[in-house]
């Protein structure tokens, strides 16, 4: 007899049709299943069980070995599959611009405040394990919107994404839109203020991003951020949101 197996709560799972791509919100890693994996996949994710000998028991015991599947423990459900709506090709035309953006000045109020959370951010993805550094993100955002009460305005989260991308941007150390959402975060929670923050999936290619939005709009992003179904939500919703086409996403010019 097989061990049931369950997906465990860290890994987020989205269906794009096509390929199942596996998240793990504690490492980071990701994992993409294709065709006969995808299938095999889906019925373990289902059912916690495989037949011997079969693509699902080889399925099943490399998912373990990376983490994305344990044993299971008496009540636990995995939590639900994502379905990625189906999108339009963009053929690279939103991903890909033909120019870098304009930057204009720093806001004084927001830079140096934009800087020490930068930095911070950096120091505590350099800290610690590097397999562990995506967690150690999660938990400043958690930090982040527990002590903040206040809802930020649009103009805030933009002004605070301005500082933090620009002075990414001369920084010696990698930054990327993981590292400039967590430090807009813990920017705006200095002031009270706080923002949503989502870390998701597109496909078209399939790629991951992560945004802060208000009202379920993103903030300071392109239009093609709403290509983007979340994964991760923080603070987690009460409730599911509709994902709305006609929403419009708020730019970053400040």
């Amino acid at each position: 007899m097989t061990t049931p197996l369950v997906r465990p709560g860290e890994v987020r799972a989205a269906d794009l049709g096509h390929t199942v791509v596996l998240l793990h919100a504690r490492t980071g890693t990701v994992r993409a299943l294709l065709g006969a994996q995808r299938e095999a996949f889906l019925t373990l994710d289902a059912t916690g069980t495989w037949a011997p000998g079969t693509e699902t028991e080889a399925l099943a015991a490399s998912l373990s070995s990376a983490g994305f599947l344990h044993p299971a423990q008496p009540g636990q459900e995995p939590a639900p599959i994502v379905d990625i709506p189906a999108t339009e090709a963009s053929w690279g035309t939103q991903e890909a611009p033909g120019a870098l953006p304009v930057r204009g000045p720093l806001s004084p109020a927001w830079a140096p405040i934009a800087a020490c959370a930068l930095a911070a951010v950096l120091l505590v993805r350099a800290t610690g394990r590097r397999a562990r550094a995506f967690s150690r993100m999660l938990r400043l955002v958690r930090i982040a919107a527990g002590v903040a009460r206040r809802p930020a305005r649009d103009t805030q989260v933009v002004a605070v994404l301005h500082c933090v991308r620009v002075i990414g941007g001369v920084s010696p150390f990698r930054t990327a839109c993981l590292e400039e959402t967590v430090a807009a975060m813990l920017a705006l929670a200095v002031t009270g203020r706080r923002a949503g923050w989502c870390h998701g999936i597109a496909a078209d290619p399939i790629r991951l991003h992560a945004w802060l939005r208000l009202d379920g709009c993103p903030v300071g992003e392109p239009p093609s951020t709403l290509r983007f179904t979340p994964l991760i939500q923080l603070p987690e919703p009460t409730a599911t949101p509709t994902r709305g086409r006609d929403r419009v996403a708020r730019g970053d010019t400040p």
